[in-house]
């Protein structure tokens, strides 16, 4: 992967807003929190190394730029930019966001091949905006970005020579004001202003006119949330109509028995959660599933006499007059990763309860939030620990690499926030140091993904929330996530955005879990890292 470097750690995400932050929230948070850095008096952003004292009125002296959308300073390549990302302009069925690109005064100097090719790629779309997404986090949407022609990615930056992107989205739909927009290596930028064509100062018509879109699997994607209870004993999978809580076989029955265990109950009571938040009931599944040891006969009859006792158990713990109830086994037919280690063998022995609900509406939580944990108890950290924005010192590539982040915004049901990584020497990064670990890839089928920045966790009350991802219509799912991680320069850093499902605390702990595999990953915690309503 060539060398970059998305962000300095002066203006990672430098991220002002109008309208949005408002002057008792920013006061009332103690921090004008703003993707990777969070604002000091004056405007300038936090280094990862204190989170130092917001300034309100900073925070909206320069909310919006000359074309009305939201002011970023940003990076890339060791050379610092000014960005404006938006507005949103809707026409017909399309919504197009204007990124304004320029070389920022304050360089010093700059590469003469200097462009934003590599900035929003992704593994299936090289030198495309792809990697873009448009969110609505407060309707938990994903708009895949369209175009598969970018002019202006491969011209070259300089300080006299802004480059414009006009990526292009299916639009958010009537009612909504306020948009995100996932921007790899940089932020989630948030509020997002929705305006109408006429409203901005280009031709949207002449853009689509130029535009050349697959709209094959245009979206929107409704956002996924995992949630995994820390002791491995269950996880639950909740999409737009149906929410799946998956018992580890291993912590609910004996060995090769259907008779449940002394936990069963504990396990269990995620699902009681999740049946009592729709009192109108619903269809309820209840399927058992095995791993290959033994023949098939013998999985198809273990399978299906563990899906009727947990049927059976949980009658007595809830009310299951409303559901419609199906109970059922698939044996060794069904695994959820290729049965090639003990590890995905215990992953593979397991019973899935999926409801869904006649009246998704009834849920009296938010959709992202997560079932009550058979346990309550933390995971231990396995490497250094720190309050975020003050950050931790990890070994990435063998050197010395700062870990910082500065806060998260709350909105909808969802959290964003951005990680940040910064150095004092150049450090060659490995994609695999940031892999989710093989314990909880089961919920996701995310084995052949191999390479991208997918382990980043939040831990709350014994559950471990893992990053948003959607799935297009040919089930392929893809996480709000860096797909790259590229080379760290010094005095600069590299930024990771991600979306995480709401956990409905004012602060929240940033896990980075070891893991088995053959794969040596980073692995620290993060604490107190406060959480702002936008």
């Amino acid at each position: 992967m060539p060398s970059s470097t998305p962000m300095s750690s002066e203006t990672c995400a430098r991220l002002t807003r109008r309208g949005v932050l408002t002057l008792p929230a920013l006061a009332g948070a103690g921090t004008a929190l703003a993707g990777c850095g969070a604002l000091r008096k004056g405007g300038s952003a936090s280094s990862g190394k204190g989170s130092g004292t917001a300034s309100p009125r900073a925070a909206l002296a320069t909310a919006t730029g000359p074309h009305g959308g939201i002011k970023l300073e940003a990076g890339w390549k060791g050379v610092p930019l000014s960005v404006e990302v938006g507005p949103v302009a809707v026409k017909g069925k399309y919504a197009i966001v204007r990124l304004g690109i320029v070389v920022s005064s304050k360089a010093t100097s700059v590469p003469k091949d200097l462009t934003v090719s590599q900035t929003f790629e992704t593994k299936s779309d090289w030198s495309s905006m792809r990697g873009l997404k448009m969110l609505s986090m407060e309707k938990g949407l994903v708009f895949p970005e369209l175009s598969t022609r970018n002019d202006g990615l491969t011209d070259f930056l300089t300080k006299d020579n802004p480059v414009e992107l006009f990526p292009v989205f299916m639009a958010p739909g009537d009612g909504v004001r306020t948009v995100e927009l996932f921007m790899p290596q940089m932020t989630v930028a948030i509020g997002l202003p929705v305006v109408e064509a006429s409203a901005v100062d280009y031709s949207v018509d002449d853009v689509l006119a130029k535009a050349e879109l697959d709209e094959a699997d245009p979206g929107p994607f409704a956002m996924n949330s995992i949630v995994l209870s820390a002791d491995g004993s269950s996880d639950t999978r909740k999409s737009e109509k149906s929410t799946t809580v998956t018992v580890a076989g291993d912590v609910t029955f004996a060995t090769d028995s259907d008779q449940l265990s002394a936990q069963a109950d504990s396990v269990l009571a995620s699902v009681v959660e999740q049946v009592k938040k729709y009192p109108s009931g619903g269809d309820l599944t209840i399927t058992g599933h095995t791993d290959d040891v033994a023949d098939d006969v013998h999985n198809q009859d273990l399978s299906e006499r563990r899906a009727k006792a947990v049927s059976d158990r949980l009658k007595k713990l809830t009310d299951l007059s409303t559901w419609k109830e199906s109970v059922s086994g698939k044996g060794e037919s069904s695994p959820r990763v290729p049965n090639d280690s003990d590890e995905h063998r215990q992953a593979n022995r397991r019973v899935e309860i999926t409801l869904m609900p006649s009246k998704p509406a009834e849920a009296s939580v938010p959709p992202s939030a997560s079932a009550v944990p058979s346990s309550t108890a933390m995971p231990k950290p396995v490497g250094p620990v720190g309050k975020g924005p003050d950050g931790v010192d990890v070994k990435v590539g063998g050197k010395t690499v700062r870990m910082s982040i500065n806060g998260v915004f709350r909105v909808g049901g969802y959290l964003a926030g951005t990680l940040m990584l910064t150095a004092s020497e150049r450090v060659y990064v490995d994609n695999w140091e940031f892999l989710i670990p093989p314990e909880i890839e089961g919920p996701h089928s995310w084995a052949g993904w191999m390479m991208g920045v997918y382990n980043l966790t939040l831990l709350s009350a014994g559950q471990r929330y893992l990053g948003v991802d959607y799935s297009y219509s040919d089930g392929a799912w893809v996480m709000l996530s860096n797909d790259f991680v590229f080379e760290i320069q010094p005095g600069e850093a590299t930024c990771f955005p991600v979306v995480w499902p709401d956990t409905g605390e004012d602060s929240v702990t940033l896990d980075l879990p070891a893991g088995g595999g053959i794969w040596e990953r980073v692995a620290a915690r993060l604490t107190d890292i406060p959480v702002v309503n936008a």
